[in-house]
């Protein structure tokens, strides 16, 4: 559904009480959304794997053709598969369009 479309995966909190929060955007492409599991397989960009928190809540913005979706969430899982880093993201509420909400 959302497959090969870019994300900006934004950090919201942190969930852990040493956690330190991360403002940077990291870049990803969407590889499978799997809606009975409401959970996004995500490729990340970025080298540097552990700079993703599993101890914090993102906010993951789909950009399509056509819109722009958000949806709030955590890290299931994160690992190197072949050469690619790879996101496990646990959907928490749905998504929602940023443009009728009004949230950037």
């Amino acid at each position: 559904m959302y497959e090969g479309n870019p994300v900006d995966l934004k950090m919201e909190k942190v969930i852990s009480a040493d956690g330190i929060f991360d403002e940077v955007t990291h870049q990803c492409r969407v590889l499978r959304y799997d809606l009975e599991e409401d959970e996004v397989m995500l490729e990340l960009k970025e080298k540097d794997l552990t700079k993703i928190s599993l101890d914090a809540k993102y906010r993951c913005y789909i950009s399509t053709r056509t819109e722009l979706l958000y949806c709030t969430g955590v890290i299931k899982e994160r690992y190197q598969s072949e050469d690619r880093n790879i996101l496990k993201f646990r959907i928490e509420n749905g998504f929602y369009n940023v443009r009728e909400t009004g949230i950037s």
